[in-house]
C-alpha cells in the first residue's frame, strides 16, 4: 500500500506532483537442514543460510488521471552473486555483498472504450506468468517464489519489453514482447531476438467473498528477430565452444529456441480458503550441428526435448493465522526448476544420431525432483506479517534412482564415478555415500508501508 506524498505548485491545486512512494521489506532467517545422514556439512554462496533481505523494494509510482499515464520506478536489494560471483569471498574486488537494481521502470497508458479497459506498458515490467502473485492469488510470494517462477516458465519474472492487456468483464488478455534475457542478465546473452509471451485469463468474482479464476499461458523463446550466425560457436549459449581450435562448429538456429505452455485455476474464498492447482509444459527444439571446417563430415542431430511439471497450493486461515500447504513436481534436478530431460526417440536410432561415432545405448531421461514446502503466517496488521516455512527436495537422476551425496574421508565433495571407481582399484574405499534431501528452514517478517 504506497502512501501518496503531495506537493504543492504555485496556481496549481495540491497534489499536482502527487507522487505514490512504498516499500516491501522482508528480513530473512534461512537455516539449512544438515545432519549425519546427508554428509555434507559445508556451505556455499547460494545456500539459504544466516541473515537476509529477500524481495526489499522501494516503489515509486505517478499517476495522471486526465490524461491516463502512469511511470512506474521500483528499485530492488541482491546479493551481488545473483549478478556476479565478483566479490571478495571468491579474490573479486565488490566489498559490499548487496546491491541495488532495477525491478520496475515503465511508462504505461491506459485508457476504456465502452466496457473495454485497455493498458500498454513500455519499459522494464513483470511478465504475465506473475499474475497470480499481484492478482492475490500468490500473496505470500516473501515466503517462496511463485511456482511458476521456480519452474523458470521466463528466465527471470521481469524483462524489457512491451506489452498490452486488454480487460472486458471477467475476461482478461496480456500480450508481451521481450528481450528474453531477463533484468538481471545482459542482452543478447542467450540469443538475439526477442520472446512472445500471452496470457488469457477469466476471472470471476461470483459474491463479494468468493473468487475463482482460470489462467492459460504461452512463451515462444527467440520466436522473431534474431540473427541467422547466432548459434555459431561460443556467441550465445546455443552452441557452447567446444574448445578446440581445429573446429568451427555451427548449428541451427532452432537449438535457441523453446516453447513453453501453463494453466492454472485458482479459488480465493476471502481469508478462509486459497487453492491453487496448475501445470506445465516446456518444449525445447532440435537440430543439426555442423563442422565448418570439416564441410564433408556427416552433421551432428541435436533431438528435441520436453519437460512436465505439476504444482499446487492450499492456504486454510482466518484473519490473523494461515497455514499454507505447498507441492511441485518436475523434470529435472538436483535444483528445483523445470528441464527439457524427456526425448522421444527411441533405440537404435540415438546410437546412430551421429554417423561418425557409434554410441553408447541410451535411455530416456528420468530425472525428476520433488518440493514439498509448508509455511504458517501470523498476519498482524493488512501490511504487516511474519512467518515460518519448511522446504525440502528429493530429486532423482536420469536412472530415476535418488540422488545422492558421495563425502570422501576428508569431508569433501566427489562425484559418483569417483565413489564407483574406487572399486576398481586397488586403493581401500575412502568415499562413502549418503541419501540426497535438502532441507531449509527460514523465519521471515513482511512489511509494507
Amino acid at each position: 500500500m504506497a502512501e501518496e506524498v503531495v506537493t504543492t505548485k504555485k496556481e496549481e491545486p495540491d497534489g499536482y506532483y502527487g507522487l505514490k512512494v512504498g516499500a516491501i521489506l522482508t528480513p530473512t532467517f534461512g537455516y539449512r537442514v544438515r545432519d549425519k545422514a546427508s554428509g555434507v556439512s559445508d556451505t556455499t554462496q547460494s545456500d539459504r543460510t544466516g541473515f537476509s533481505i529477500p524481495w526489499t523494494l522501494f516503489m515509486i509510482s505517478k499517476e495522471w488521471d486526465k490524461t491516463g499515464i502512469k511511470v512506474e520506478f521500483w528499485g530492488e536489494v541482491l546479493k551481488s552473486n545473483v549478478l556476479s560471483a565478483d566479490t571478495q569471498v571468491d579474490n573479486g574486488s565488490k566489498s559490499n555483498p548487496h546491491v541495488f537494481a532495477i525491478r520496475r521502470a515503465n511508462v504505461q497508458k491506459l485508457w476504456e472504450v465502452g466496457a473495454f479497459q485497455h493498458r500498454i506498458i513500455f519499459g522494464m515490467q513483470e511478465l504475465p506468468h506473475m499474475h497470480s502473485v499481484w492478482g492475490g492469488y500468490y500473496d505470500w510470494r516473501y515466503m517462496e517464489r511463485s511456482p511458476l517462477e521456480s519452474l523458470a516458465f521466463s528466465a527471470d519474472p521481469v524483462d524489457l519489453g512491451l506489452s498490452y492487456l486488454a480487460t472486458w468483464k471477467s475476461l482478461s488478455a496480456h500480450i508481451a514482447i521481450v528481450n528474453g534475457d531477463g533484468y538481471r542478465s545482459l542482452q543478447n546473452a542467450t540469443n538475439t531476438g526477442y520472446d512472445t509471451i500471452a496470457r488469457l485469463s477469466w476471472e470471476h468474482r461470483w459474491q463479494e467473498s468468493l473468487k475463482t479464476g482460470l489462467h492459460f499461458l504461452g512463451r515462444h523463446g527467440n520466436s522473431f528477430g534474431y540473427a541467422g550466425n547466432e548459434c555459431f560457436e561460443g556467441r550465445t549459449r546455443c552452441l557452447p565452444s567446444d574448445n578446440n581450435v581445429s573446429t568451427q562448429l555451427q548449428g541451427d538456429v532452432r537449438l535457441s529456441q523453446d516453447q513453453t505452455y501453463a494453466a492454472e485455476g485458482n479459488i480465493l474464498w476471502r481469508e478462509y480458503l486459497n487453492i491453487g492447482l496448475g501445470g506445465m509444459f516446456k518444449k525445447k527444439f532440435g537440430g543439426t550441428v555442423r563442422d565448418a571446417l570439416a564441410p564433408t563430415q556427416f552433421p551432428k542431430q541435436i533431438s528435441e526435448t520436453t519437460g512436465r511439471g505439476a504444482y499446487g497450493w492450499v492456504g486454510l486461515g482466518t484473519s490473523f493465522i494461515r497455514l499454507v500447504f505447498r507441492g511441485e513436481i518436475g523434470n529435472g534436478g538436483p535444483n528445483p526448476g523445470l528441464r527439457t530431460t524427456e526425448s522421444n526417440l527411441q533405440e537404435p536410432w540415438v546410437r546412430l544420431a551421429d554417423a561418425n561415432t557409434l554410441q553408447r545405448p541410451t535411455y530416456s531421461d528420468k530425472s525428476y525432483y520433488v518440493s514439498r514446502q509448508v509455511y504458517l503466517e501470523y498476519l498482524h496488521t493488512e501490511n504487516s506479517r511474519f512467518g515460518i516455512g519448511y522446504i525440502e527436495t528429493r530429486s532423482y537422476n536420469s536412472n530415476g534412482e535418488p540422488n545422492k551425496y558421495y563425502i570422501d574421508n576428508l569431508s569433501n565433495q566427489r562425484t559418483a564415478s569417483d565413489f564407483q571407481s574406487q572399486f576398481s582399484t586397488p586403493l581401500p574405499p575412502t568415499i562413502s555415500e549418503y541419501g540426497r534431501l535438502d532441507r531449509n528452514l527460514f523465519l521471515k517478517a513482511n512489511l509494507i508501508f
